[in-house]
């Protein structure tokens, strides 16, 4: 894990590209709650760096960071420098909070509910021809999405439906697929991300009937492999035998979502 210009304090020299300042606000965040230290929280990830006389809370987690380790506080973090290097080895040595290291994909709250049609896992799809594979998180366009859990690309993004791309991560337990996400994810297959971290961003369904906005989420069990899209005869199946059109290891990811809904990524 690294970044590739400074971030901090625009006075230092800090360069503060967008990937890079969500990949330290992220680090930070995962600081501030696996160690116990609320001032390292830098209050959010959004990738930006407030410019002065404002005040940047994430240089100021910075800071307080720097304190915390012995370091001089100048309130930024260079690649490759001790700084960054022992913020990561912090975080990397922490133990795993009681219950888990898991969090809801947003940092905000889903617009609706994911539990009733039709959004919900199972809904009718295609006249009843087949159902939804998935839950709908409606969310405006842009919004970022997290890793739910530490895990690893095993495809690289490709066009999923209505203009959208999707991802997909093997998390250990199981594998989502994040669908419905904007074209412009920069994760590739073999690459590890952790939780919380920003991996893409909610996208725009254009050319259907009603164009909306949401992150769709898909779970599997990891049991099989191949596609996670699949032939009706290779399909799981819902209850009353309607296929869903994905791989047989397919799961229903509304209990995972309604525990994680507590714990929204970046607090």
């Amino acid at each position: 894990m690294d970044i590739l210009a400074a971030v901090g304090a625009w006075e230092q020299g800090a360069r503060n590209e967008r990937k890079d300042v969500e990949m330290v606000q992220t680090v930070l965040t995962r600081a501030a709650r696996l160690l116990g230290w609320p001032d390292v929280d830098p209050k959010g990830v959004d990738g930006g760096i407030a410019r002065p006389p404002r005040k940047s809370s994430t240089v100021q987690a910075i800071q307080a960071f720097q304190a915390r380790a012995g370091l001089s506080p100048s309130g930024l973090l260079a690649p490759g420098s001790a700084d960054w290097q022992r913020l990561v080895q912090a975080v990397d040595a922490a133990p795993a909070p009681p219950g888990g290291d898991s969090f809801f994909p947003f940092a905000k709250p889903a617009v609706a509910d994911w539990t009733h049609p039709p959004r919900s896992f199972g809904s009718r799809r295609s006249g009843g021809r087949r159902a939804h594979a998935g839950c709908d998180l409606y969310a405006p366009v842009g919004r970022l999405i997290h890793a739910v859990r530490d895990g690893v690309v095993i495809r690289d993004p490709y066009p999923f439906y209505a203009q959208t791309d999707a991802l997909e991560i093997d998390h250990g337990d199981f594998v989502i697929r994040y669908g419905e996400i904007k074209p412009d994810c920069a994760l590739r297959k073999g690459e590890e991300v952790k939780a919380g971290q920003v991996i893409a961003r909610v996208g725009l369904l254009v050319g259907i009937q009603v164009p909306s906005a949401m992150l769709h989420i898909e779970m599997y069990d990891g049991s099989a492999s191949g596609p996670l899209t699949a032939p009706e005869s290779a399909s799981a199946r819902r209850a009353d035998g309607v296929p869903f059109l994905r791989r047989a290891d397919l799961i229903d990811p509304t209990p995972f979502l309604n525990t994680w809904r507590t714990r929204l990524a970046g607090t």
